[in-house]
């Protein structure tokens, strides 16, 4: 294969055929920077000279999406030499007077935009002109080149400890010249991929049907109640106004919940931070909803991604996903949080068992043009309003770094994901812990949920509750 060619895993590319239902397929950060005094006059335009000297390090970033030919496998990168800073890092002013809804509203609009697949899938934008003389960071990348766990780490060559002095951009950049690599040579490094990730799966098929057998036999032992177990471990979510198709437009709103405040629930219930997370988010849904009359019966279903990242392995996804039930019929938070930590144990115990079977790859061969054609099916069949869904809407949680952090000398105040929303999936909930603080992102479509900072100010009322309840 050649040197400068590098093949995606089934997942990653699967961000790619996705793309082609209509909805875009990156996940970005939205970082708050609180400049000095002395540092705000030109801080914006040097900040975007030291990000384009910081991101030159980083090997994900110089990867340029090249399709295989007669889909003999899925898409590869081509390692260049450098990007074109002009294509990819730019500077914006938000108008007078710069408020929160100004800047959200931005972000918004920066994150309908399908990332251009000539270059490599990433952009940032440095946002000036907002009340109080902050500055804004909205970095955005492709999620076939990270997940969200490797975001962390593209994070990590950006950031510092320490306030340290803006770097500025090398006068002798290298030319941007990239040569596409001959056909022939993409075709072989495809094929090759391909039979790679063949050879791979059937390798790994004793050890499922190992596995699978072994927990056959112990549902066949349990009689009826393991088959009714096994049966219960897919749910059926109710439909809700998030499961619908999705148009162009994109909606996202901000919130920081103070850390300790979420320990303390935690730690008096015995139950993880990840059940507090996720009981905000239900308590939050159940009011929205029920002030709209549109509350189901039945408990909402959260998809809540799980992290496979092996430690040292960078870029890419190492991710599956499983479902989670809200208790959202549960008007108590209390016994809401009880019942979601319930749900989360038994989640774990199945993904502890399984993880070696969750696949993150498979092999590429005709893969471009089934994934493609299934994706637009989706998408011009409005099927995802036409079968049962799955999930009600996607809810993870990223653990971040936990001291205060800096980016060009400037303090870095709140980090605050920004996630994807797709066709039946209109509704994203992404939190990230930050220096003592629960940072959370939310995305929308106009179609799903016109104010999603109607769900920021309810799981601060559910935080609120559960702390009154555990003292």
């Amino acid at each position: 294969m050649p040197k400068r060619l590098r093949p995606l895993t089934g997942l990653d590319a699967l961000f790619v055929y996705l793309e082609s239902m209509g909805t875009p397929m990156h996940v970005a950060s939205l970082i708050r920077l609180v400049p000095a005094a002395r540092q705000r006059r030109g801080f914006a335009k040097a900040l975007r000279e030291h990000l384009i000297a910081r991101l030159a390090e980083v090997p994900m970033l110089r990867r340029r999406l090249i399709e295989a030919p007669m889909a003999l496998g899925h898409p590869l990168w081509q390692e260049i030499d450098a990007f074109d800073p002009d294509l990819h890092v730019r500077n914006l002013t938000l108008p007078k007077p710069g408020t929160e809804r100004q800047l959200h509203a931005l972000i918004a609009r920066l994150h309908a935009v399908e990332l251009v697949r000539t270059r490599p899938l990433w952009e940032v934008v440095v946002v000036d002109g907002i009340a109080g003389g902050d500055v804004a960071v909205y970095l955005k990348s492709h999620h076939a080149l990270v997940d969200g766990q490797a975001g962390v780490q593209v994070m990590g060559a950006l950031l510092d400890g320490e306030p340290r002095p803006l770097q500025r951009q090398k006068a002798n950049q290298p030319a941007i010249d990239v040569v596409p690599p001959p056909p022939n040579a993409v075709a072989r490094a495809a094929l090759r991929a391909s039979a790679k990730q063949f050879s791979a799966m059937l390798r790994g098929v004793p050890e499922g049907v190992r596995r699978i057998a072994a927990g056959a036999r112990g549902v066949a032992d349990a009689g009826r109640a393991g088959l009714q177990s096994l049966r219960d471990s897919v749910w059926l979510a109710p439909r809700t106004p998030f499961n619908v198709q999705l148009g162009a437009g994109r909606r996202f709103a901000a919130e920081s919940l103070p850390l300790a405040d979420v320990k303390r629930v935690a730690k008096h219930f015995q139950v993880s931070l990840n059940d507090v997370v996720m009981t905000l988010c239900a308590g939050a849904l159940r009011a929205h909803l029920a002030r709209r009359d549109e509350l189901p019966d039945l408990p909402l279903i959260a998809a809540m991604p799980v992290s496979l990242r092996t430690p040292g392995v960078e870029g890419g996804n190492e991710v599956s996903m499983v479902q989670c039930p809200l208790s959202t019929n549960n008007a108590d938070p209390v016994e809401q949080l009880l019942a979601i930590a319930a749900a989360t144990r038994q989640i774990k115990g199945r993904v502890a068992e399984f993880k070696g079977l969750l696949p993150t790859d498979f092999p590429g061969v005709a893969a471009p043009i089934w994934a493609t054609g299934v994706s637009r099916l989706w998408q011009r069949g409005r099927l995802s309003e036409r079968l049962p869904p799955l999930a009600n809407l996607v809810i993870s949680n990223v653990p971040g770094p936990p001291v205060r952090l800096y980016l060009g000398g400037a303090v870095v105040s709140h980090f605050h994901p920004v996630s994807i929303v797709t066709h039946g999936l209109g509704l994203n909930i992404t939190v990230m812990t930050y220096a003592g603080s629960l940072e959370i992102g939310i995305v929308s479509a106009k179609e799903t949920l016109d104010r999603p900072e109607s769900l920021t100010r309810g799981m601060r009322s559910t935080l609120a509750k559960l702390l009154k309840a555990a003292a």
